[in-house]
């Protein structure tokens, strides 16, 4: 599936500097890819302003990494792990078809901005992965965060995509937003044994759910 990998979101890593240039990375195994090397392919540059690391409306600029993913609507409750990029600037991907997986230089859930976590369709036919029934995902549903100081930070789900591979909307679901917002993906349709692939991407986006 291909995953946005933004240049220039995480302040304390120096080795990325602000900017709007996209980059799109194909993983190419069942669900989500697996770790053999893939192209990291230069996509269009996205059109959306760069928004400043300050706090706004109370949002804190900086929040602990998350540990854990809870879809109660879908029975889902699962690890991450943190995703990097490889030394050949691909994207690294949970070597646990059960485990998700966050991608580390973008913002940690709750920050603002736009969250990924990506995980496995399947590991053949016979073994779903973690985000096996994404698709069962309705609006409304909640996706709760759990964060490695303990905190619990819940988003809800707002809309839901299926999209081909090669028509991945990068500028969208890394677009520059002012709240804290999350995007889940994971693949869909049928699996190719040509290709070793499938031929989509399946994307919850969700948006931080505010208590009083």
């Amino acid at each position: 599936m291909r995953v946005a990998a933004e240049r220039g979101s995480r302040r304390r890593k120096p080795s990325w500097t602000l900017g709007t240039t996209v980059f799109a990375v194909a993983l190419l195994a069942a669900g989500v890819g697996d770790a053999s090397p893939t192209r990291l392919a230069e996509a269009k540059a996205a059109r959306t302003p760069v928004v400043s690391k300050r706090a706004v409306g109370g949002t804190p600029k900086q929040m602990p990494a998350p540990v854990r993913i809870s879809i109660p609507a879908i029975r889902v409750s699962a690890p991450i792990v943190p995703l990097g990029l490889k030394r050949d600037q691909t994207m690294q991907v949970p070597a646990n078809f059960r485990d998700a997986g966050w991608f580390r230089p973008g913002p940690e859930p709750g920050e603002q901005g736009a969250a990924v976590v990506v995980g496995h369709l399947n590991a053949g036919r016979a073994t779903p992965g973690v985000f096996a029934n994404l698709r069962a995902v309705r609006r409304g549903d909640v996706i709760k965060i759990r964060r490695r100081d303990g905190t619990l930070v819940r988003f809800v789900a707002r809309s839901m995509i299926r999209v081909p591979k090669n028509r991945f909307p990068t500028a969208r679901v890394y677009a520059r937003t002012t709240q804290p917002t999350l995007r889940v993906i994971t693949c869909a349709g049928t699996w190719n044994p040509v290709s070793r692939r499938h031929p989509d991407n399946y994307i919850v986006f969700a948006t931080i759910l505010r208590t009083r």
